[in-house]
């Protein structure tokens, strides 16, 4: 087994030996999943309980959705298990302070349906790409984030993401350097966050701008912000980013039904554009979007801030095609705040 993974199990093993009441934080999706799994591996929930202002006498999956005090009266000491992701700096602190009062965890579970996750199995499977990516980043930092990562995914232990995490913003200072002639590609465009994002970084001095959005309601957002901000030298894209030009099925943020969005790759959106700087958050077709860029990567080496948290393979797959383009690249891993492991990202750079 690998050097730097320390827990020897994994977040079922605890609750099922765990001899205090297993009670869950939270409804929606997330909680689905965990009862679900906590059926399947006969580990008894015990109870619901929801923030102050949620609790309104509702039912969920069979138990009486109950205050924090209301099930601490109850049950007295017992296991925490997070059921929602939050990066409310409100809501994170909540869990801390939780944390301090009972044993707490909270699963790593799949984005995608089908997806593989971190497991014992998996990290014995994947040992050879999983060393070979954690000794070649770029500092002992990203180390440490990188095993921390892997084992708040087994263990779901909270300390393993709260004492590798840093703030996006200063590592985009430290790590990257910047000038008045930045050419940026913003994939994954969102409402103009990132381009907000951009323009600190930038002092509002750039070149050029491209943004790519393909969720209908983000892009009007965008569309909204940036028509109001009477930037110039920016290009907007309706379109998602894939390997290729392509037709792909799409689900908008909030939306159940699906349809039809225009992709197109890298290095066609930008043809022969010397871009310096690439985001991409592209809800998981991160490795697509960079073989859909190659060319323009490998001609111009710009620096690379690149979502890892969709799939768990991404933590070894997406490095390794960046050497593969660039073998140059010195790339970091840094992890910003949020619950569960989401906002992991890479930043590459000559």
């Amino acid at each position: 087994m690998l050097d730097f993974i320390k827990e020897k199990q994994d977040v079922w093993q605890i609750l099922q030996l765990t001899d205090k009441p297993v009670v869950l934080y939270g409804m929606g999706n997330g909680a689905d999943q965990i009862i679900d799994l906590c059926d399947r591996m006969q580990i008894k929930v015990a109870g619901i309980f929801a923030s102050d202002e949620f609790v309104r006498g509702q039912v969920f999956r069979g138990h009486m959705v109950e205050t924090y005090t209301a099930v601490k009266d109850r049950l007295g000491d017992f296991l925490i298990v997070i059921a929602f992701a939050s990066e409310s700096p409100a809501v994170l602190n909540r869990f801390q302070e939780l944390s301090t009062m009972h044993e707490t965890v909270a699963p790593h579970l799949p984005l995608f349906p089908g997806d593989e996750t971190v497991s014992f199995d998996w990290l014995q499977q994947h040992q050879q790409e999983l060393q070979q990516v954690y000794d070649n980043l770029a500092d002992d930092w990203s180390r440490d984030v990188f095993a921390a990562s892997l084992n708040y995914k087994l263990s779901g232990k909270l300390h393993y993401l709260w004492q590798s995490e840093t703030e996006r913003l200063k590592d985009l200072q430290s790590i990257f350097s910047w000038s008045e002639e930045e050419t940026y590609a913003d994939l994954g465009a969102y409402n103009g966050d990132t381009i907000r994002e951009f323009l600190q970084l930038t002092n509002n001095k750039y070149n050029r701008i491209f943004a790519a959005e393909p969720d209908r309601r983000n892009y009007k957002k965008l569309s909204a912000y940036l028509e109001a901000s009477g930037l110039s030298d920016i290009k907007i894209f309706e379109r998602a980013i894939w390997k290729e030009t392509a037709e792909l099925s799409f689900s908008d943020s909030g939306g159940r039904q699906r349809h039809i969005v225009q992709a197109v790759d890298i290095d066609t959106l930008l043809e022969d554009e010397r871009v310096t700087y690439i985001k991409m958050d592209v809800e998981g077709a991160e490795m697509e979007a960079l073989k859909g860029g190659k060319e323009q990567i490998k001609r111009n080496k710009p620096k690379l801030f690149i979502a890892a948290y969709h799939h768990d393979a991404d933590i070894f797959l997406l490095p390794l095609f960046m050497w593969q383009l660039v073998p140059e690249y010195k790339v970091y891993l840094r992890k910003h705040p949020y619950v569960p492991a989401w906002e992991l990202n890479f930043l590459a750079a000559v």
